[in-house]
């Protein structure tokens, strides 16, 4: 082969790694096809490239978002608004059986992303929560300012990804600056029936970062590990024993919130898990959230009906009764105790 040649030769193969591509049969996401979502645009990519929203996504009919976001966030199937809001912003055939989506779902002026891992066919497997991926938050005041910043960045490895995050808060107040950040990185792995698993979290943080932002930075990090893990109900049960959480009602209401997100993607999984540690400190946080209406409570005694252990389900059962729930808004009305509008004289709104 001349030098000439040789040169072609090394010239395609970089730039079949700078478009993200791939040989054999990893360079293509069949399903995407059958489905007739727009691949033309989309980028397959390869291992060590860059997961971006700045590339051309691939936005996604009402039809398509229900078949591959309702596993994720289950409510877009009742919403028929979310044509073009989620969109395709990287896709990577792991294997001849699974598939991995980075899904963009957005709304106002930021959105949330997803990693979601699908069969040959596009059934969704498994999948978790990234958060906003890029936002910035400033607020002016009379001499006074703040600006709360986070980014994410993310690349393919060999047998997961890793997501890199940043979250940085700068408060300014005539002369005086206070400056913080923190940054974690999440290595996740990606087995051959699709579940994805959060390997290792690395820490990186300033020493001055307020305590209350440490916490509720954990707590939001439940929803960055898989609901069907079981490692994801073990740290929840940490943070539901610490102090710090249990004597805080903002705190108490994350880890609330967070274990509702859970189950609205796994309520079979949680259910027998609670049936099975009655005991366990979260429970707490299971009768908040049933209470405050973050879990129905139908949902949940629908799949009560679904324990096999008769003796577990029976002492569940009788624990839920126990649980007082929130009034629907017409009932509430009726309520001797609603505000009127005397409540509020004197009130600048």
């Amino acid at each position: 082969m001349t030098m000439k040649k040789i040169l072609l030769v090394v010239c395609a193969a970089a730039m079949l790694v700078a478009c993200g591509g791939k040989s054999g049969s990893q360079d293509s996401v069949p399903f995407l096809d059958k489905m007739g979502v727009r691949t033309d645009s989309l980028q397959v990519l390869g291992d060590s490239i860059l997961i971006s929203l700045e590339r051309q996504l691939t936005h996604l009919d009402a039809e398509q978002t229900v078949k591959l976001a309702a596993g994720i966030e289950p409510q877009v199937k009742d919403e028929a608004t979310t044509e073009g809001l989620v969109s395709i912003a990287a896709a990577k055939a792991l294997s001849n059986d699974v598939n991995m989506l980075f899904l963009w779902h957005e709304f106002g002026a930021g959105g949330v992303m997803y990693a979601c891992t699908y069969d040959a066919e596009g059934k969704y497997l498994d999948g978790i929560e990234l958060g906003p991926w890029a936002q910035k938050m400033e607020t002016p005041g009379d001499g006074t300012y703040t600006c709360e910043e986070e980014a994410c960045k993310g690349v393919f490895t060999a047998d997961g990804f890793v997501i890199d995050r940043a979250l940085s808060f700068t408060e300014k107040e005539e002369d005086m600056t206070s400056k913080w950040k923190i940054e974690k990185s999440y290595v996740y792995a990606v087995d051959d029936k699709g579940k994805i698993t959060l390997k290792e979290t690395k820490v990186n943080k300033s020493d001055n970062v307020p305590a209350e932002r440490i916490i509720s930075d954990d707590i939001a990090d439940m929803a960055r590990m898989s609901a069907s893990d079981p490692q994801t109900l073990t740290m929840m049960e940490k943070l539901a024993a610490r102090d710090d959480v249990k004597n805080s009602e903002d705190h108490a209401y994350e880890l609330a919130v967070a274990l509702a997100g859970a189950f609205e993607k796994v309520p079979a999984a949680i259910t027998s898990w609670a049936a099975a540690h009655r005991d366990s400190p979260l429970m707490a946080y299971l009768q908040k959230a049933v209470e405050g209406a973050a879990i129905d409570r139908a949902a949940l005694e629908t799949e009560l009906e679904g324990i096999a252990d008769a003796d577990a389900k029976t002492a569940l059962q009788e624990m839920v009764k126990t649980w007082k729930t929130e009034a629907p808004a017409d009932e509430a009305a009726d309520e001797e105790d609603i505000f009127s509008e005397d409540d509020f004289v004197g009130e600048d709104f």
